[in-house]
């Protein structure tokens, strides 16, 4: 009788945390989202820099390339709280030296061993339309563009929580978008910091491309001129009327 007494006090008084589930995959999404705006408060995710490491897979081939580099990002508010711009500046180093830069209103291609920049204007018209990897430029509003379910497996070897985005409308460069996020976001208080370890598109036609985020730095001072590219003196200028990237 006193055991069954005392299994009946135990839960009743039970902590909050033990009854605690683990949230669904729209609202693991949606902090993931509030990070990325102003509304956030402290934790608000300003700027990030970090080490890189891509892995590119071509079905057809069976071939898999990899790539390596840093690269940083800024976030710029509008006043209604919503991002209305994301600056970047990625710098590859493995295995050739590249650069992708954009001030919100250019994005220049830096091919160095081609002594060639490519150079075209930022076109918000639609969203996604060219580069599979432009989610990481509209990260607070990814809710918008996909719906989420839990990736298979749920969680990572990493412990990560894996979150799989389909795009609402049909995309020949996204067929799915899954999302390594830390076991921490799920969190009561999740802690501050990026809340993004890992990045892998999937297109419709089986090629993967894998991005890995380390050594991640969140808030440090960038300014806008690092995301201004200078042309070096002698390079050539393209500027195909093809390359246009669309995002918003």
């Amino acid at each position: 009788m006193r055991t069954v007494i005392f299994l009946i006090l135990l839960c009743i008084t039970s902590p909050a945390w033990a009854q605690t589930t683990s949230p669904s995959p729209e609202q693991l999404l949606e902090r993931f989202q509030q990070r990325f705006n102003a509304s956030a408060g402290d934790q608000s995710i300003q700027t990030v820099e970090a080490d890189f490491y891509q892995k590119a897979r071509i079905a057809s081939l069976n071939r898999t390339q990899t790539a390596r580099g840093t690269m940083a990002m800024k976030f710029i508010c509008a006043d209604d709280a919503q991002r209305t711009d994301t600056l970047f500046h990625w710098r590859y180093t493995v295995p050739n030296k590249q650069q992708v830069v954009s001030d919100g209103q250019n994005l220049w291609v830096y091919l160095p061993d081609n002594n060639q920049v490519m150079v075209s204007e930022v076109n918000d018209e639609s969203y996604y339309s060219e580069d599979p990897l432009l989610f990481l430029r509209n990260l607070g509003q990814l809710s918008q563009h996909f719906s989420v379910v839990w990736g298979v497996p749920q969680r990572n070897n990493d412990d990560d929580y894996l979150l799989q985005l389909t795009p609402k409308e049909s995309s020949v460069y996204i067929k799915t978008l899954t999302l390594a996020v830390p076991k921490w976001l799920a969190d009561a208080q999740p802690q501050a910091g990026f809340p993004l370890h890992m990045a892998s598109v999937l297109d419709p036609t089986g090629n993967t491309t894998e991005i890995e985020f380390r050594a991640i730095k969140i808030n440090q001072s960038a300014t806008r001129k690092s995301f201004t590219f200078i042309i070096p003196e002698g390079v050539d200028t393209v500027r195909p009327s093809d390359l246009t990237v669309d995002f918003k």
